[in-house]
């Protein structure tokens, strides 16, 4: 029985402001992860599972907040078992109609959706099953099952790119490890790259030495060398399986068909086909062997059957020309050969170099005159010409920080640096365009070397303070602002600028004490009482503001910033209609303001009225579908109603025409990670990347991305290159960390804590984290004194998760027990810690104080999913099965997507005698997380006491097979022997 627990893999944020994520439990329970999205994911990982990095979203704990998922009618169940047999039968097409039958009842029957994929590869029909595919993705399925069916259905469509771009190995489980080596050398055996195919298929077969396909994989790859001794080997193994292959005995037709053996290659697709009679590609190769045998009325019977299901199948049609040619019909043979080829076709100046002063003089015009691409082009044909012009290269920085390409700016600089390393102007270029970038680290040795230059340069110490507030050193901002202003005593941008870092710095009274000496100097100023409403606002004196935003608008009564301002606080003070109105107002006086659309949307996103919302933002979008703000806006309002395909629509468009906007691509990959597609979200992370200012930022979307699909080469490459963008990124040195916990690296993890450590001092993440990476090389004294060390900083609640681990593990439960229980009764609120203590109670065998303790928390935290789930768990144990179903039920309406919770309630049911009641609950507990082998082993205990021992065999089997400790593994065990037995 699996229990939902506190800080396993919960993602969280550690008092300095970055990212730490716990690893997950290693005992015999489940782990419990969270994503952005707040759908709660369950994984049964096992030992193997380790850390990842996130933010804080205990989104389990939390009731509401998510889209139920559709209730599954009796029809769409009744006739998903049907089909279910119809495939275990091999009758495909039964089973095709049966789920047509299951859709039909239930357009969002999840398992119906994916065995209908299952069903249409097994047909030979991959287009159709990638349709089938996508509906599953945006439905929720389970990635790890959607990569190996997509691989499946992308092999069938000859899509081998596709399939090795998107299909990568990781540390799934073995099942799913096994079928993506085989895919991928079936991918590399499709671009004729033996040597990547072999390794891919001995992959598979050292995963898995009883993988008959992978044996297959083997033997193409030495047919494809001509060894054929080899090829007929490796045949000759997958033939001694239990169940034997059709595709074995097709290729061994193939191979004989090769070495001109006709009529022995015929009796061996004989024996596929009295396998299994509806292979179609055993049909079509017995097809082509009946052409070349001149036995056209048989090859017809063969090309037929193909053509009656799929169609526009093109090589049956050729066959099908081929044999009308041969038996004298040439009209329709030429008929069918240009349907042939459609369906082919459907699949998928010198005076200027002689006076090069002409460019510099035409690029210094257009610029001046705000032609900035003319005047970059005409300032780069200058350079062609004369290279050591160091005054041409600091105005084509300038020029091309002013056109919004820092990159490029910092390129032509560096030149320009090198040859004058202490030129004012150039330094402050390059730190400017760095700044653009997001390179405040580099931004701020520039800046820093021209006031080492110019000491008393007021415009040199405002540039070092604004990267100084960029770094967050913002006592070292105000220094610096503070001397400027010594230096320049009437500049007014100066004085906003001290203001604004003192109200970072939470001065709020010197920031009020600056602008309000600048208000006594232009009291008519409506600009100047805007800023001095927030200023006041944000120290609190709320009244104050709302007479200092009115007076705003007494002064210009055209201030459409203070209008905005006040609505927020009309809706805080919770008049919604008092500021939807106040906006409306605005509107019918400036009824083209796109600023105004845009609030009014974000008003009624705050109402809870998302249809509202999103009506603004498409007419805000209508008038201005150039700016990526209003794009912004408009996917988020698509979201909002569910409508991710139209977002993800508008946002592609807005590529087409804006193809070098980094915040797009951005915008894409969120949006794909929603629709539960992670590989094109890596495509736009990528472009986003390519694009990017900031590359560290846009490396680690990328990377985190990358790990959603378990590449973690990719993500481990992305967060690297991070770190030479921004040396100072700690995220990314935490994501890097938690990859070498995974993978139990020692040398690397500890290498990559030093540098850590030397970025965060006074955080407890490093120790932590180093308790983490001890706890997962199982040396739990080391991890112990991490742990501990860590608590010295402060209390941390992940430090107390560790050593109760370690505690646990060396048998100290007693211990680790007390631990918690001092902890949760100094933070009773703290309900994470709360479940693990609940947990180590059931460990304890003290299932009496477990029911109390969770009585007790559901006082506090009544409708938490996660509690009911394990006072559930814990209440069947001790016998009160009415308790346990009530419980489970309220969490299951509570979260009716989440894995854990269907699993307690099916669970529950099949030992109370209602196995019928679970069968549709387990099904889709396995289409939303395929890899769990405790949900197979409840459904193989299921399906026996349905009668249907047969087909429980085959999820039984998967359980054991699949490599992870699971609770109720010994019972598994003793069962298979048992029905072996019998």
């Amino acid at each position: 029985m699996r229990y939902q627990k506190s800080f396993e893999q919960i993602r969280w944020k550690i008092d300095t402001g970055f990212r730490l994520l716990c690893g997950p439990d290693r005992d015999r329970d489940n782990s419990t992860t969270f994503d952005g999205s707040q759908r709660a994911v369950v994984r049964a990982r096992g030992p193997q599972s380790l850390l990842r990095t996130g933010i804080l979203v205990i989104a389990l704990c939390l009731g509401g907040g998510m889209t139920p998922f559709p209730a599954l009618g009796a029809d769409a169940n009744s006739a998903y078992e049907k089909a279910l047999t119809s495939f275990h039968q091999r009758d495909i097409e039964a089973t095709i109609i049966h789920l047509r039958n299951a859709l039909k009842a239930d357009p969002d029957h999840l398992a119906s959706r994916l065995l209908m994929a299952e069903a249409l590869i097994a047909r030979g029909d991959g287009a159709a099953a990638e349709i089938e595919l996508n509906f599953a993705r945006s439905l929720g399925a389970d990635a790890d099952r959607l990569a190996v069916l997509f691989g499946e259905s992308y092999i069938l469509q000859n899509k081998y790119d596709k399939v090795l771009e998107t299909i990568r190995p990781g540390n799934r489980g073995r099942l799913i490890e096994t079928q993506i080596a085989f895919l991928r050398g079936q991918a590399y055996l499709g671009q004729r790259k033996l040597a990547n195919a072999d390794r891919s298929f001995a992959r598979a077969l050292e995963l898995n030495p009883d993988h008959q396909n992978a044996m297959l994989g083997r033997a193409q790859v030495a047919a494809t060398r001509k060894q054929y001794g080899a090829a007929m080997a490796y045949i000759d193994q997958a033939l001694q399986g239990l169940t034997p292959l059709p595709n074995a005995w097709l290729m061994k037709s193939q191979i004989y068909k090769m070495q001109g053996f006709p009529r022995e290659a015929l009796t061996a697709i004989n024996e596929a086909l009295a396998l299994a009679t509806d292979h179609l590609a055993a049909r079509l190769t017995r097809a082509a062997l009946y052409v070349d045998l001149r036995e056209y009325e048989k090859a017809e019977e063969d090309v037929d059957y193909i053509l009656e299901r799929i169609p526009r199948e093109p090589r049956a049609k050729y066959l099908k020309a081929v044999i009308a040619a041969a038996t004298g019909d040439l009209g329709e043979s030429r008929e069918k050969m240009d349907e042939v080829i459609n369906t082919l076709r459907a699949v998928p100046e010198e005076i200027m170099k002689n006076n090069p002063s002409y460019y510099y003089l035409a690029g210094l015009t257009n610029f001046q005159f705000g032609n900035l691409d003319e005047a970059r082009e005409f300032l780069q044909e200058y350079l062609k010409l004369e290279k050591n012009d160091i005054g041409a290269r600091r105005v084509l920085g300038a020029l091309e920080l002013q056109a919004g390409d820092p990159m490029a700016a910092s390129l032509v600089l560096v030149d320009a640096y090198r040859e004058q390393p202490d030129n004012p102007t150039i330094l402050t270029l390059l730190g400017m365009a760095y700044l653009e970038m997001g390179n405040v680290r580099k931004a701020n040795y520039y800046f820093e070397r021209v006031v080492s230059l110019l000491p008393t340069s007021a415009q040199g110490l405002t540039n070092l303070a604004r990267g100084k507030m960029a770094a967050g050193s913002i006592s070292e901002a105000i220094q610096n602002l503070i001397k400027a202003e010594q230096h320049n005593l009437d500049s007014t941008r100066i004085k906003l600028l001290l203001a604004q870092a003192y109200q970072k710095a939470g001065d709020h009274k010197k920031a009020i004490a600056i602008v309000e000496e600048l208000k006594k100097q232009d009291p008519d100023s409506s600009f100047l009482h805007q800023l001095h409403a927030v200023a006041v606002g944000l120290d609190g004196q709320h009244d104050l503001a709302r007479q200092s935003f009115e007076k705003a608008l007494e002064l210009d009564p055209e201030n459409i910033s203070a209008h905005i301002h006040l609505a927020r606080m009309d809706l805080i003070a919770g008049d919604v209609r008092k500021a939807i109105d106040r906006i409306k107002g605005q509107l019918g006086r400036h009824p083209e303001s796109v600023v105004l659309m845009t609030e009014l949307g974000d008003l009624f996103t705050k109402a809870g009225q998302p249809e509202e919302a999103l009506f603004w933002y498409k007419k805000a979008y209508s008038l201005d579908g150039e700016t990526f703000a209003t794009l912004a806006k408009l996917a988020e309002g698509y979201a909002a109603v569910e409508e991710l395909d139209k977002a993800i629509e508008v946002a592609q468009s807005f590529t087409i025409r804006f193809p070098e906007d980094k915040d797009v691509y951005d915008l894409l990959g969120r949006l794909y990670m929603q629709a539960n597609d992670p590989v094109a979200a890596i495509k736009s992370y990528k472009m986003a990347v390519e694009y990017a200012i900031n590359r560290g930022e846009a490396l680690m979307a990328l990377g985190a991305a990358q790990l959603r699909t378990n590449d973690r080469k990719g993500a481990a490459s992305a967060f690297r290159k991070a770190i030479a963008w921004d040396p100072e990124l700690r995220e990314a040195y935490i994501a890097l960390i938690n990859i070498a916990i995974e993978e139990r690296d020692r040398l690397n993890g500890l290498e990559l804590l030093k540098s850590l450590r030397k970025i965060t001092s006074g955080s407890p993440a490093a120790d932590i984290l180093e308790g983490n990476l001890y706890y997962a090389l199982r040396d739990l004294d080391k991890a112990e004194a991490s742990y501990k060390k860590a608590m010295t900083i402060g209390d941390n609640p992940l430090a107390v998760l560790g050593l109760f681990k370690v505690y646990r593990d060396s048998d100290r439960l007693p211990r680790a027990i007390a631990l918690l229980e001092k902890w949760t009764e100094k933070y009773p609120q703290d309900l994470p810690l709360g479940l693990t203590l609940g947990t180590a109670y059931k460990l304890d065998g003290q299932l009496e104080k477990a029911v109390v303790h969770y009585e007790t928390l559901l006082k506090r935290f009544p409708d938490m999913p996660a509690v009911l789930n394990n006072a559930a768990n814990v209440q069947f144990l001790l016998g009160n099965e009415e308790k346990a179903v009530e419980y489970a039920r309220r969490a299951q309406e509570l979260r009716p997507e989440d894995v854990t919770i269907l699993d307690t309630l099916a669970w529950i049911e099949t030992r109370r005698g209602r196995p019928e009641v679970a069968l549709p609950l387990l099904r889709k507990s396995l289409a939303l997380e395929y890899g769990n082998p405790e949900i197979k082993y409840h459904l193989a205990v299921t399906l026996d006491k349905l009668g249907r021992r047969a087909e429980a065999l085959r999820p039984l089997r998967e359980a054991l097979q699949s490599g992870q400790d699971f609770e109720g593994r010994e019972e598994a065990e003793k069962l298979l022997a048992g029905w072996r037995q019998n």
